[in-house]
């Protein structure tokens, strides 16, 4: 699907600096990474990727290395990776469900012990991987996708890139601790789905609600509202989706856009999708993840 697309593949690190440069990427670029350093990426993925010279990028979990757990990556074929063009992220010390907080026995994200629980959980963790490999940038993939806004701030100020597991494209004007990525594995690995994402575009939007990815406890069925930033770049209709809800009612007024659960969600993770169409008819793609807490 990728040679079939003419898309250019970039290391990570580089395409995320030429956004925030304001530098012009190819018209289709993306960028390709791996979660948790499954021994399978070395004997499967690895050598086709190789091959057609596409660099990619793998956010790995120390503590599960270090104790050689079966199915993982060692640092020693992590190394030889690297040796080979392949950038090593942060996925945190473990997996942890990092913003469930008591839930899981962990601090919640408002409590005093949190930065401590950070501190071992992403630096620790950046510490043995420059230790092994050698500095890698800073990148970090929230585990199951889950973060909160004090999770956010705490990697802003250290300097971290930040990637959740909500779909949509990247802009200039994405949060740098909130970046989406389209899943290719799974359910969501087949050809004929994945095809159409390559050439997706992010809509210039200013989020507005929800404020965070964890809903209230009190908010069941919560509102989603955004600005497009030049509404007439997008003359047709916007149309929102919600997990397990499909379509869902969109109103639109010129460029401000509401949609609203018409039930409420189940616990755990959901999101709103929302697609429109630019001048140029490619499909804009705007995901907003969710996370309801019991």
């Amino acid at each position: 699907a990728i040679d079939a697309s003419g898309a250019t593949v970039l290391p990570l690190a580089e395409a995320l600096e030429a956004l925030h440069a304001g530098r012009t990427l190819p018209e289709t670029a993306l960028a390709i990474t791996f979660d948790d350093a499954y021994e399978s990426i070395a004997e499967a993925a690895h050598p086709l990727l190789r091959a057609r010279g596409w660099p990619y990028t793998i956010f790995v979990n120390p503590e599960p290395i270090d104790r050689r757990h079966g199915g993982f990556l060692s640092w020693d074929q992590l190394r030889q990776l690297a040796t080979e063009g392949v950038t090593i992220g942060n996925h945190g010390l473990r997996h942890d469900y990092m913003v469930r907080g008591e839930s899981q026995g962990l601090p919640a994200p408002a409590s005093p012990a949190y930065e401590a629980y950070l501190e071992g959980q992403v630096l620790e963790a950046q510490a043995r991987i420059d230790a092994e490999l050698g500095a890698q940038p800073k990148l970090f993939a929230y585990p199951f996708g889950e973060f909160a806004p004090e999770l956010k701030a705490w990697l802003r100020a250290r300097g971290y890139a930040a990637f959740g597991q909500h779909s949509g494209p990247l802009w200039i004007g994405s949060d740098p601790q909130a970046l989406p990525r389209f899943p290719a594995s799974g359910i969501y690995g087949a050809l004929d789905g994945l095809r159409p994402k390559l050439t997706m575009k992010a809509p210039a939007a200013t989020m507005e609600s929800p404020a965070s990815m964890i809903l209230p406890r009190e908010v069941g069925r919560p509102t989603l509202r955004f600005t497009l930033r030049f509404p007439e770049a997008h003359r047709g209709p916007v149309q929102c989706y919600l997990s397990g809800q499909g379509a869902i009612p969109t109103e639109r007024d010129d460029g401000q856009v509401e949609a609203r659960a018409p039930a409420a969600l189940p616990l755990g993770r959901s999101r709103f999708n929302c697609t429109t169409q630019g001048p140029e008819g490619r499909w804009h793609w705007l995901s907003q993840p969710l996370l309801r807490l019991p």
